[in-house]
C-alpha cells in the first residue's frame, strides 16, 4: 500500500510521507523502550543475599533523558526500582533495585527506558511530620520547614504529631525530636506498611496499638543515635541552633531520606555550620546518619543510645571497615520485651565506648567516641523482639548485625554494560 502511494506522488509530497513514516516509527519505539541496556550483578559472599538494595548512579548508565523512566527486569520478571534525587534539583541522580542472590552467583539485569512509568510499586518507606492534631484526623504533611533558636515544645502537648519528623520503613520506624534536644527515638512496629500518619493520632503511642509502640526510654539520655561532642573529658550535646531545617530529600518503594541543616549550631563553647542526613531503606531494622560537621583536633563526636538498665555494651571489631557496640537486654519501655541495639561506624574512627557519668546533662547513656572527621557515617540498628522472633533472644541479634556488617563490607557487584 505505501509503495503503491510512492509511485503516484510528486517529489514533495513522497518527502512528506517518508517523514510522516519515519515519525510514526520512531514514536512507537520510544514508547515500547526507548533504550535499554544490561546490568551484570555478582554476589562476592558465600551467603545468600536476600531483597538487598543496590544502587546505581545515573552518570554511570547510558546516556538518559530526564523524561524516561525505568523498567527493570530479571529473567522478564519485575524487580522492584526506585529514583532518588540526592540533591534536590528535581532531576533523579540514583537508580535503587531491590534484587536477590544465591552465594557466589553472578545474574544479569535488563533496564529498559520508557517514556511513562510501566509499573508502580507499594511505598514501604514514608518520613512524616505534621503539627499535632486535636482531632482523630492527621494534620497536614509538612516536607519543608524551619526553627529558629529558643524553640520549645511542651512535651504533653507538642507543637509536631510525634515531637518532630518521624522516619520509618517496612520493619521499623523513628523520630527526630525538632527542638533544641535533637534527640531520637524507636517505634517498635508489627505491621510492614507506613504507620506514621497516625501515629499519636487518637491514641497514645506508649500503648501497644495494632501497628506497635514507642518502645524506648530516652530521658535525657542520647535516646536512638542523638549526637554530642566530648572536649575535655566531658560530653555535651548538639542543641541548639540560630536555625535549623528540615526537608524532605524523597520516599518512596525502597528508600526514604530527609535533611536537618544547622546555622551556627552550639559546639561546645564555639558554633559551625553542619547537617544530619538520614536515611532508611526497606528490609532493614537499622538508618544511616550522614553527619556533616568540622570539628577541632581537640573534639571528639559523640553519639549512643540510652542505658537505663546498665545493660553490657559489648564493642567488636569486624574488620579494617567496620566496627560496633551493642547491647541487648529487657530494655523495650511498657513491655517485658528484649531489645536489641547497635551502633555501626568505621573502624578508623573508633576512639572509646563508655557509659556517661550519671552527673553530666547527658545520663543514662552508653557512648561511643569517634575520632574528628568532616563527614561521618553512622548505622543504628534497632531490633525489637516484637517486630521479628529472631530478636527474641541475643545470639539472633548478634547474627543478625554480623551478617549485616558482612553485606556493608561486601557489597554486590554491579558492572553495567555499555
Amino acid at each position: 500500500m505505501l509503495f503503491v502511494k510512492i509511485a503516484n506522488c510528486q517529489f514533495k509530497e513522497l518527502f512528506v510521507l517518508l517523514m510522516v513514516t519515519f515519525s510514526f516509527i520512531t514514536f512507537f519505539n520510544q514508547e515500547s523502550y526507548a533504550q535499554s541496556q544490561s546490568v551484570i550483578i555478582a554476589n562476592p559472599t558465600a551467603f545468600t543475599r536476600n531483597k538487598e538494595i543496590i544502587s546505581i548512579k545515573k552518570i554511570d548508565l547510558v546516556n538518559i533523558d530526564n523524561s524516561l523512566y525505568p523498567s527493570v527486569k530479571r529473567q522478564n520478571q519485575f524487580l522492584v526500582s526506585q529514583t532518588i534525587d540526592t540533591n534536590s534539583d528535581g532531576i533523579w541522580d540514583e537508580l535503587l533495585i531491590e534484587v536477590s542472590l544465591a552465594a557466589n552467583v553472578k545474574d544479569t539485569l535488563q533496564i529498559n527506558w520508557l517514556l511513562k512509568e510501566e509499573i508502580s510499586f507499594p511505598k514501604r518507606t514514608n518520613i512524616h511530620l505534621s503539627l499535632r492534631s486535636d482531632t482523630e484526623v492527621p494534620s497536614s504533611e509538612i516536607n519543608h520547614t524551619t526553627r529558629k533558636r529558643g524553640f520549645v515544645q511542651n512535651i504533653a502537648k507538642p507543637f509536631y504529631q510525634m515531637e518532630g519528623p518521624g522516619f520509618e520503613n517496612d520493619k521499623v520506624a523513628f523520630r527526630a525530636f525538632f527542638d533544641h534536644r535533637n534527640g531520637k527515638d524507636i517505634y517498635g512496629k508489627m505491621v510492614d506498611v507506613p504507620i506514621l500518619e497516625k501515629v499519636g493520632v487518637g491514641a497514645s503511642w506508649h500503648n501497644l496499638q495494632p501497628w506497635g509502640m514507642d518502645i524506648l526510654k530516652v530521658g535525657n539520655s542520647l535516646g536512638a543515635g542523638a549526637l554530642a561532642v566530648k572536649e575535655n573529658n566531658k560530653i555535651y550535646r548538639l542543641g541548639d541552633a540560630d536555625t535549623t531545617t528540615f526537608q524532605v530529600l524523597y520516599e518512596g518503594a525502597l528508600q526514604a531520606a530527609f535533611k536537618l541543616n544547622f546555622t551556627n549550631w552550639d559546639v561546645v563553647n564555639a558554633k559551625q555550620n553542619g547537617s544530619e542526613t538520614i536515611s532508611i531503606t526497606k528490609g532493614n531494622f537499622y538508618y544511616q546518619n550522614e553527619v556533616s560537621m568540622v570539628l577541632n583536633k581537640f573534639q571528639n563526636l559523640v553519639t549512643g543510645f540510652s542505658n537505663f538498665i546498665d545493660a553490657k555494651v559489648l564493642y567488636k571489631k569486624y574488620n579494617t571497615h567496620f566496627s560496633s557496640i551493642s547491647t541487648y537486654g529487657k530494655q523495650a519501655d511498657g513491655s517485658d520485651n528484649n531489645l536489641g541495639m547497635a551502633l555501626v561506624f568505621s573502624t578508623k574512627n573508633y576512639l572509646e565506648n563508655k557509659m556517661a557519668d550519671q552527673t553530666t546533662t547527658i545520663p543514662n547513656t552508653s557512648y561511643l567516641a569517634l575520632k574528628p572527621r568532616n563527614k561521618t557515617s553512622i548505622y543504628f540498628f534497632a531490633c525489637w523482639e516484637k517486630s521479628d522472633n529472631r530478636f527474641a533472644t541475643r545470639q539472633g541479634f548478634e547474627n543478625y548485625v554480623d551478617q549485616t556488617v558482612q553485606e556493608l563490607s561486601n557489597p554486590i557487584k554491579i558492572k553495567i554494560i555499555k
